[in-house]
Protein backbone atom coordinates (compact mmCIF):
# COMPACT_ATOMS: atom_id res chain seq x y z
CA UNK A 1 0.00 0.00 0.00
CA UNK A 2 2.94 2.73 0.95
CA UNK A 3 5.01 4.78 -1.71
CA UNK A 4 8.04 5.71 -2.06
CA UNK A 5 7.96 9.06 0.72
CA UNK A 6 10.50 11.84 1.01
CA UNK A 7 12.43 11.78 4.35
CA UNK A 8 11.06 15.16 5.27
CA UNK A 9 7.58 13.86 5.96
CA UNK A 10 5.80 16.04 7.94
CA UNK A 11 3.24 15.56 11.11
CA UNK A 12 0.24 17.27 11.77
CA UNK A 13 0.83 17.64 15.17
CA UNK A 14 3.53 17.04 17.69
CA UNK A 15 3.91 13.25 18.21
CA UNK A 16 5.22 13.71 21.77
CA UNK A 17 1.77 15.16 22.74
CA UNK A 18 0.23 11.27 22.20
CA UNK A 19 2.65 10.17 24.75
CA UNK A 20 2.24 12.28 26.99
CA UNK A 21 -2.14 11.12 27.32
CA UNK A 22 -2.80 9.28 30.47
CA UNK A 23 -5.36 6.94 29.11
CA UNK A 24 -5.82 5.51 32.31
CA UNK A 25 -8.05 8.76 33.61
CA UNK A 26 -10.05 8.28 30.94
CA UNK A 27 -14.08 7.08 31.17
CA UNK A 28 -13.61 4.70 28.73
CA UNK A 29 -12.46 1.37 30.07
CA UNK A 30 -9.43 -1.01 28.50
CA UNK A 31 -9.63 -4.44 29.04
CA UNK A 32 -6.25 -5.20 28.17
CA UNK A 33 -4.96 -1.74 29.43
CA UNK A 34 -4.03 -0.16 25.90
CA UNK A 35 -2.84 3.25 25.21
CA UNK A 36 -1.09 4.88 22.28
CA UNK A 37 2.12 3.97 23.52
CA UNK A 38 1.45 0.08 23.79
CA UNK A 39 -1.72 -0.37 21.45
CA UNK A 40 -2.01 -3.77 22.06
CA UNK A 41 -0.09 -5.52 19.12
CA UNK A 42 3.48 -4.96 18.49
CA UNK A 43 2.45 -4.13 14.88
CA UNK A 44 0.36 -1.02 15.67
CA UNK A 45 1.24 2.42 15.69
CA UNK A 46 -0.66 5.10 16.74
CA UNK A 47 0.30 8.89 15.53
CA UNK A 48 -0.79 12.17 13.74
CA UNK A 49 -1.51 11.62 10.12
CA UNK A 50 1.52 12.57 8.33
CA UNK A 51 2.02 14.38 4.55
CA UNK A 52 2.56 10.60 2.98
CA UNK A 53 -0.33 8.88 4.24
CA UNK A 54 -2.68 9.51 1.38
CA UNK A 55 -0.16 6.60 -0.31
CA UNK A 56 -0.72 4.60 2.87
CA UNK A 57 -4.60 4.17 2.40
CA UNK A 58 -5.72 7.51 4.46
CA UNK A 59 -8.87 8.06 2.38
CA UNK A 60 -9.91 4.96 2.17
CA UNK A 61 -10.17 4.11 5.52
CA UNK A 62 -12.40 7.41 5.74
CA UNK A 63 -13.89 5.61 2.89
CA UNK A 64 -15.63 3.20 5.60
CA UNK A 65 -17.01 6.11 6.95
CA UNK A 66 -18.83 8.21 4.88
CA UNK A 67 -18.45 9.09 0.96
CA UNK A 68 -14.58 10.73 0.57
CA UNK A 69 -14.99 11.72 -3.26
CA UNK A 70 -11.98 12.12 -5.49
CA UNK A 71 -9.42 13.76 -3.66
CA UNK A 72 -5.99 14.42 -5.42
CA UNK A 73 -2.46 14.00 -4.06
CA UNK A 74 -2.34 17.83 -3.99
CA UNK A 75 -5.91 18.35 -2.63
CA UNK A 76 -4.79 16.40 0.28
CA UNK A 77 -1.44 18.06 0.68
CA UNK A 78 -3.33 21.69 0.57
CA UNK A 79 -5.83 20.33 3.19
CA UNK A 80 -3.27 18.67 4.79
CA UNK A 81 -0.93 22.14 5.33
CA UNK A 82 -3.89 24.58 5.73
CA UNK A 83 -4.87 22.05 8.61
CA UNK A 84 -1.43 22.12 10.24
CA UNK A 85 -1.21 25.82 9.99
CA UNK A 86 -4.70 26.06 11.66
CA UNK A 87 -3.48 24.26 15.02
CA UNK A 88 -6.40 22.84 15.28
CA UNK A 89 -7.09 19.81 13.84
CA UNK A 90 -5.54 16.59 15.78
CA UNK A 91 -5.86 14.00 13.03
CA UNK A 92 -4.85 10.64 14.71
CA UNK A 93 -4.10 7.29 12.89
CA UNK A 94 -3.63 3.65 13.68
CA UNK A 95 -0.78 2.18 11.15
CA UNK A 96 -0.91 -1.79 10.39
CA UNK A 97 3.23 -1.46 10.53
CA UNK A 98 3.61 -5.14 8.98
CA UNK A 99 1.81 -3.36 5.79
CA UNK A 100 2.56 0.26 6.38
CA UNK A 101 -1.23 0.72 5.93
CA UNK A 102 -3.51 2.99 7.72
CA UNK A 103 -6.33 0.82 9.66
CA UNK A 104 -8.10 3.43 11.79
CA UNK A 105 -8.84 7.34 12.32
CA UNK A 106 -10.34 9.56 14.29
CA UNK A 107 -10.21 14.17 14.46
CA UNK A 108 -10.71 16.01 17.56
CA UNK A 109 -11.06 19.51 16.54
CA UNK A 110 -10.98 22.42 18.67
CA UNK A 111 -13.68 25.23 18.29
CA UNK A 112 -12.54 28.89 19.85
CA UNK A 113 -15.63 30.02 21.26
CA UNK A 114 -16.55 33.56 22.83
CA UNK A 115 -18.98 32.26 24.99
CA UNK A 116 -17.79 30.28 28.29
CA UNK A 117 -14.87 32.82 29.04
CA UNK A 118 -13.51 32.51 25.57
CA UNK A 119 -13.10 28.79 26.39
CA UNK A 120 -11.58 26.36 23.87
CA UNK A 121 -13.96 23.29 23.02
CA UNK A 122 -13.53 19.76 21.55
CA UNK A 123 -15.26 17.78 19.08
CA UNK A 124 -14.13 13.95 18.43
CA UNK A 125 -14.81 13.43 14.73
CA UNK A 126 -14.65 10.85 11.78
CA UNK A 127 -13.62 8.23 14.57
CA UNK A 128 -13.21 4.66 11.74
CA UNK A 129 -11.57 1.53 12.84
CA UNK A 130 -10.87 -1.00 9.18
CA UNK A 131 -13.65 -3.59 9.12
CA UNK A 132 -10.89 -6.31 9.51
CA UNK A 133 -9.52 -4.69 12.58
CA UNK A 134 -12.48 -4.20 14.80
CA UNK A 135 -12.96 -5.93 17.79
CA UNK A 136 -10.11 -4.55 20.05
CA UNK A 137 -10.22 -1.52 21.54
CA UNK A 138 -8.88 0.41 18.90
CA UNK A 139 -11.66 3.23 18.48
CA UNK A 140 -11.53 4.10 22.47
CA UNK A 141 -8.18 4.86 21.71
Amino acid sequence: MGGPLSEEELTLYDPALLLSLDFFRSPAKFNPRISAAVPGESWLKVRPLQSGDFHRGFLQILSQLTKVGDVSLTQFLNRFAQMRASGDYYVTVIVDTRYDKIIGSATLVLERKFIHGCATRGRLEDVVVDDTYRGKQLGKL
